[in-house]
């Protein structure tokens, strides 16, 4: 076995200790300051459109822009989190997107914010593929689905958060203030995040992946000499390469160029990286569409005003966690492919059983329906598309899979807006919703039939097993 066989091992078999405690808590914290900034939008989208008059299919490009912006942050900074580190792209991402969002407060045009809106989010989209990397590669083989989902599961926390925020702000303050709050109290709340998240050392598997044999070592004994201490001040900070230690590389772990990395997936991960690019574009199409749909066209057309259209989400986003925690709890025991396909069936049938909702409360029971599925099959496929990619191109691979999701939460607004314009039908728009949804569950069913389960399995075990 290569040295950097015996890390991974060792990494593998360790006991649940503190150290993970302190990894999952920072890498939960950003995921939630990631959900609360995606999300906030579709809490102020309707006071926005409201104040500065905008259209249905304006109000869907502001959606739309945010969504451009992650495509393009998840390509390129997936890529340099292959080349240069996980550590240095979710503090930098997170540094970006908080300081793009201050300046999306101070907006005075819709240009402008639009502009801003994209900027934040290649940071979100930098962070989507650094830190689910990140996390299949610190825990433990034995805890690795559940912990990974828990992780994933705070982005409903902070949906929940954003929701709540923007009940205060807008039922508080004049109406052009409200909305600005709303995207300065993320920009505050993710300082927190950079904060904890230094207390990360660099991925282990990333080091020797790239040949860094020593430092990968350094970083593992840490964690074991902690483990066996009780004491979790020596790993909570990445320890410096003793003087003079080995940093050769290993056959063929040289960095490689942008499109090296994404031949080398295609030529021998090609059905992988077209699950996780399918699972992707199902649920972001799902969420993005219902983002702007549920502002802009359904609670409307029930009567709901903007100032009330938080309280919805508020309910939508508590099902969401719960859609969350259940993934956790299914991932290791039904195990991944019977997750992700039940995840994937159950989002489509509540996309259109929100189809016959007309009044209040059967949009409510609708809408919780839909967030509790595609959370639920989101979190889900997160863990099994960051299992099956290698880790010399698991950022980019995702980075990709992101990229094409995004395509689909790009199209969805406009799409849904555009039919509901001319038809003036929310069922309609909702159907056409349903069907983006279909490759969720079409690409879960092909995979539980030809793809790897990644149960209790080492990452580079399953990462072997080529399909």
């Amino acid at each position: 076995m290569t040295a950097g066989g015996q890390l991974t091992e060792r990494l593998d078999l360790l006991p649940w200790g503190r150290f993970h405690t302190v990894v999952m808590g920072a890498l939960s914290l950003g995921w939630a300051l990631d959900a609360f900034e995606t999300t906030i939008i579709g809490s102020i989208l309707g006071q926005i459109s409201k104040v500065w008059k905008l259209s249905a299919t304006q109000g869907s490009a502001l959606v739309s822009s945010w969504v451009l912006g992650i495509f393009v942050g998840a390509i390129v900074f997936g890529h340099y989190s292959d080349r240069t580190g996980r550590k240095k792209m979710f503090i930098f991402t997170l540094v970006w997107y908080a300081a793009f969002s201050v300046i999306t407060a101070f907006s005075w045009s819709f240009s402008t914010l639009l502009a801003f809106r994209f900027l934040a989010a290649l940071g979100v989209g930098g962070e989507y593929s650094a830190v689910t990397a990140a996390m299949v590669e610190f825990i433990p083989q034995k805890h690795r689905g559940k912990a990974s989902a828990l992780i994933l599961a705070a982005a409903s926390v902070g949906s929940i958060l954003s929701s709540g925020f923007a009940a205060y702000f807008l039922n508080h303050f004049p109406a052009d203030v409200g909305w600005r709050l709303g995207f300065g109290a993320g920009a505050v709340l993710a300082v927190a995040g950079v904060w904890v998240r230094y207390a990360i050392p660099e991925s282990p598997r990333w080091l020797a992946a790239h040949g860094r044999i020593a430092e990968a070592d350094q970083i593992v004994r840490a964690v074991e000499d902690s483990l066996r201490a009780a004491r979790a001040s020596v790993i909570l900070v990445s320890p410096d390469p003793q003087p003079g230690a080995a940093s050769t590389n290993e056959p063929g772990s040289q960095p490689h160029s942008f499109w090296g990395g994404v031949r080398e997936l295609l030529s021998r991960y090609l059905a992988r990286l077209t699950l996780a690019c399918a699972l992707n574009f199902a649920q972001s199409s799902v969420i993005y569409g219902m983002m702007a749909t549920l502002s802009l066209i359904i609670l409307p057309t029930v009567k709901v005003a903007p100032e009330r259209m938080p309280a919805f989400y508020f309910v939508g986003n508590c099902a969401a966690l719960g859609g969350g925690l259940l993934a956790a709890l299914l991932i290791d025991t039904l195990g991944r492919k019977g997750t992700v396909l039940l995840g994937y069936t159950m989002t489509t049938l509540g996309v259109l059983y929100l189809c016959l909702a007309n009044t209040h409360l059967t949009v409510a029971a609708g809408y919780s329906v839909v967030m509790f599925s595609v959370v639920w099959a989101t979190n889900a496929a997160y863990v099994v598309t960051s299992e099956i990619l290698p880790v010399r191109n698991r950022a980019t691979g995702l980075g990709l899979a992101v990229a094409a999701g995004r395509i689909g939460a790009f199209g969805a607004p406009l799409l849904l807006s555009l039919i509901y314009e001319h038809s003036h039908r929310p069922g309609l728009a909702l159907l056409a919703l349903a069907v983006l949804s279909l490759p969720g569950p079409a690409a879960a069913l092909v995979w539980c039939f030809k793809g790897t389960e990644g149960s209790n399995r080492s990452l580079e075990e399953i990462a072997r097993e080529v399909v």
